[in-house]
C-alpha cells in the first residue's frame, strides 16, 4: 500500500477515535451541570447526612421582573418551594442549597409523574410521588423511572442577601417532554 493511502486510513482512524473520545466523555456520568456550576457558592460544604428535609412553603417578593426571597430564610428552612403564578399557568420553584453549597434554584417539578412534591434525603433530591433519587450537586438521576426528568435547574443570583430569579425565566419555561 503506498504511503499517502496508509496516512490517510491513519488520520481518518484518528478522526473516528478522537469522535468517539469526545462524545464518550460528554456523556460520562457524574459531571456537572452547568446551570448549578454557574450559581454562587452561598454557605460551607452542607451535609444532610442521616436527615430528612421537607420543602417549606414561602411567599417571595415579584416586583419589577424579579422574584425575590431572603436567602437567610432558605439557610434556615433548607429548602424550600412557592408557586409562581405566570400569565398562563402556575409555576412551581424549588429552592436548596446543595451539599457542595451552591445556590440551586429550580423548577420544582418531576415531569413524567406529574409530582412538585420533593425532599431532600442524605445527599439526594427524592421525588414525593415516585421516589426518583437525584445526587443534589449535579441533579443526575441516581434511582427510579423519572431519573431523566429531575427538577429543571434555573439560573438565580444573589444581591443584598436575596436570592433574585428573572421572572423572564419562569415566563419562558417549557415543560421538557
Amino acid at each position: 500500500m503506498p504511503r499517502p493511502v496508509r496516512l490517510a486510513y491513519i488520520a481518518i482512524l484518528a478522526l473516528i477515535t478522537g469522535v468517539f473520545l469526545y462524545y464518550f466523555k460528554e456523556n460520562l456520568p457524574g459531571g456537572s451541570n452547568p446551570v448549578i456550576a454557574g450559581q454562587p457558592s452561598v454557605a460551607m460544604a452542607t451535609m444532610y447526612m442521616g436527615k430528612t428535609l421537607q420543602q417549606q412553603f414561602i411567599t417571595p417578593q415579584v416586583r419589577a421582573g424579579i422574584i425575590s426571597f431572603p436567602l437567610s430564610v432558605l439557610l434556615e428552612k433548607k429548602i424550600i418551594c412557592f408557586d409562581y403564578e405566570g400569565e398562563k399557568s402556575k409555576i412551581p420553584v424549588l429552592a436548596f442549597i446543595s451539599a457542595e453549597g451552591k445556590l440551586v434554584t429550580a423548577i420544582r417539578m418531576c415531569e413524567p409523574c406529574n409530582s412538585s412534591e420533593f425532599r431532600i434525603e442524605g445527599t439526594e433530591m427524592v421525588c414525593g410521588r415516585c421516589g426518583t433519587r437525584w445526587k443534589l450537586n449535579n441533579l443526575e438521576g441516581v434511582d427510579g423511572t423519572c431519573q431523566k426528568y429531575p427538577p429543571d435547574p434555573i439560573p438565580s443570583r444573589l444581591v443584598d442577601g436575596q436570592v433574585e430569579i428573572d421572572e423572564t425565566v419562569l415566563k419562558n419555561w417549557k415543560m421538557r417532554i
